[in-house]
């Protein structure tokens, strides 16, 4: 597998995946093994800059997928696409719903108010990563 063999959805795809995980990554990895105190000036500020820097990632990402497939840019959503787009935000409003849901157990444990900031947060880029990941399964799988 190639690049020139991807259309420009599934290098999309490729870009949120790869991108929230190395972003989010170090934001998570760095609150949990402690590098930056929880609820402080500091995770906040690690937070703007990773949040930021997933930002102007996917910006500069797409639009250097973009140039790389012109064609594929300029073409609308096609039929298989549009489904493949559809069952794929399915997956991840299950996946949010859920573990949104599960955000009252650490709340009545007595976690603080950025604790829970912090893993709803999680949440949202979860149901992103399952997003990308059944996009990229689709895509490859040929639905």
């Amino acid at each position: 597998m190639s690049l020139g063999d991807m259309s420009l959805r599934e290098k999309s795809a490729w870009i949120g995946a790869v991108t929230a995980l190395i972003c989010f990554g170090v934001y998570f990895g760095s609150l949990a093994s402690g590098a930056v105190p929880h609820g402080g000036p500091q995770a906040f500020g690690l937070f703007v800059e990773c949040a930021g820097g997933f930002v102007l990632l996917q910006i500069v990402l797409n639009i250097a997928a973009a140039l790389t497939t012109p064609k594929d840019a300029r073409t609308p959503r096609d039929e298989r696409e549009q489904q493949i787009a559809a069952r794929s935000h399915s997956f991840g409003y299950y996946v949010l719903v859920v573990t949104v849901l599960m955000l009252g157990i650490p709340g009545h444990l007595g976690h603080p108010v950025t604790d829970l900031l912090n893993f709803a947060l999680l949440d949202v880029v979860v149901a992103g990563l399952v997003v990308s990941v059944a996009q990229i399964v689709m895509f490859r799988r040929g639905y």
